[in-house]
């Protein structure tokens, strides 16, 4: 369990956008345009920034990097700043690369685990139709957002409260992210830069 907190505590993302939402008005409309979408995305390359929010702490960690991903299940994170730092999913194991030292985990061994590598992977490419219905989904929307809550049912709410995935409502691309734990701090990510289905060797989301 310890590294499914671990994991949360750097995959999690979220949202700076605190203006009203509403009810969204069409949800079907939504569904099926956001799984065309994600149909034709083969790749993603994007800027992330991370922030932290740790109600113990009072002032909140920031990083950022590089976040790459190519279909169906190979997401990589590339930190740049302030510390150099590495993790790589691809199908059913994590690398983590950190001062120098790597470990690899394979999420088979652990369920719960392999749920939230799935659950994360589905929030982080904007890819719904992938959840299992353990999970409530609420959907609302303002201006600027499509924004979709996703809550865990199952066993998984002892260690996530939410995710709340902000897409874009010019293309439907995942454009903010973020993770609440059951304590209410939380991570936040902001996705620029993003390019959609550029070219990305496998290599780049090696796990050996």
């Amino acid at each position: 369990m310890k590294y499914l907190v671990f994991l949360l505590s750097f995959f999690c993302v979220s949202v700076f956008a605190q203006d009203t939402y509403t009810a969204m008005e069409n949800i079907a409309k939504f569904n099926q345009t956001l799984a065309t979408e994600a149909e034709k995305l083969t790749a993603l390359e994007s800027d992330f920034k991370q922030t932290k929010y740790i109600g113990l702490l009072s002032e909140s960690i920031v990083s950022s990097g590089k976040f790459f991903y190519k279909k169906a299940d190979k997401i990589s994170m590339e930190y740049a700043s302030p510390v150099k730092y590495l993790l790589v999913i691809n199908g059913q194991k994590i690398k983590i690369v950190s001062d120098g030292k790597k470990n690899v985990y394979d999420l088979k061994s652990n369920k719960m685990m392999a749920q939230t590598g799935s659950l994360l992977s589905a929030c982080m490419t904007g890819n719904l139709a992938a959840l299992s219905s353990e999970y409530a989904l609420e959907y609302k929307e303002n201006a600027k957002f499509y924004l979709v809550v996703v809550s865990p049912k199952g066993s998984v709410k002892n260690y996530l409260k939410s995710i709340s995935i902000y897409f874009s409502k010019k293309d439907y691309s995942v454009e903010q992210l973020r993770i609440t734990e059951p304590s209410d701090d939380y991570t936040e990510y902001a996705f620029t830069n993003k390019k959609k289905n550029p070219q990305l060797a496998d290599a780049k989301f090696s796990v050996k």
